[in-house]
């Protein structure tokens, strides 16, 4: 009926907008150093082909892990294929709920998306890292006045995935502490304990969400110097803080310009999008329309950050042949 009917705009005010804007805003934020684009669904795709070592990606992957994690690359390999088959899974489980809920109870189909939701949240995560690395390693040749085919990067791009891992590694056990972890525990007694599901669903919101983000935001260069650089990861926090003793006035500023204005869309986009009934016309036009606009100021910033970063290095002196 919503699609029939064109619905009236009626929108919650200003305030409460605003209210509602602002971990969004902040997410969008930290993004800009850990993951700009969001990769579900086609993470699920990712997933498959990976599996299928489409291109040989994956051995490709292993020879870097091999050199890279020494014997711990077993044992990264197998987490890496049991949460690729996890996020391969979860939109078949998605799809397929209500014809499970025949033969399965309620409360068990929900313990085991848990489980597949944040197996897949693993992959899911690894698989935008990949494409954040890209989109870097890309800003960075365009930059630099060079030309190179998207593949060839690409392939670059996911043999320097494997630098960046042990970060990548901390922001996965931070997210299971403080997110995932909690969840899991209080799905086992959700029959008994409804109130205290409810309790962690909004320390999540309110608590685990935005601690994460904020500190994803005060180490903004970690990320950075791992992709672009052969260090270790006490070496890109060191660098990091040499980073922010010598230009912390351009980085501030930097973080207030592009904080103020993806807040600015975030709070029009609850404004607006949140005026009309969900799955209406109106709501999944201004939907798709502001979700274009994020990928705009996202991409910018981006670039912008990598520019910033860039020009904050002590370049050595051009070599000219």
């Amino acid at each position: 009926m919503s699609l029939l009917y064109l619905a009236a705009f009626k929108p919650r005010g200003l305030e409460a907008s605003a209210s509602q804007a602002w971990l969004p805003g902040l997410e969008l934020l930290a993004g800009l150093f850990n993951e700009t684009v969001v990769s579900y669904p086609a993470s699920a795709l990712a997933a498959l082909l990976f599996l299928m070592n489409w291109r040989g990606y994956q051995i490709q992957l292993l020879r870097v892990a091999k050199r890279r994690f020494g014997r711990w690359w077993l044992g990264v390999y197998f987490a890496l294929v049991v949460c690729a088959v996890a996020a391969f899974c979860k939109p078949i489980f998605s799809l397929s709920i209500y014809w499970l809920n025949r033969y399965f109870d309620g409360i068990f189909l929900l313990r085991v998306g848990a489980i597949i939701d944040w197996l897949s949240f693993q992959f899911e995560y690894l698989f935008g890292l990949l494409i954040q690395i890209f989109l870097v390693l890309l800003t960075l040749i365009w930059i630099r006045g060079l030309n190179s085919e998207p593949g060839r990067i690409f392939e670059f791009a996911l043999k320097r995935a494997v630098f960046a891992a042990k970060w990548a590694g901390i922001v996965l056990l931070a997210t299971f502490l403080l997110i995932h972890g909690p969840l899991l525990i209080s799905y086992l007694w959700i029959t008994q304990q409804t109130d205290f599901t409810n309790a962690v669903i909004e320390y999540i919101e309110q608590t685990a969400r935005p601690l994460i983000a904020v500190a994803l935001i005060l180490f903004c260069s970690i990320q950075m110097t791992l992709i672009l650089h052969n260090e270790t990861l006490r070496e890109a926090v060191h660098e990091h803080a040499q980073l922010l003793r010598r230009h912390c006035f351009r980085i501030v500023w930097f973080l207030v310009l592009a904080g103020l204005h993806l807040f600015a869309l975030s709070w029009l986009t609850e404004f607006i999008v949140g005026a009309f009934p969900k799955y209406s016309v109106p709501n999944l036009f201004f939907s798709v329309l502001f979700t274009l606009g994020r990928a705009f100021l996202a991409a910018w910033f981006l670039a912008s950050w990598v520019c910033l970063y860039r020009a904050s290095q002590t370049i050595p002196k051009e070599i000219r042949f």
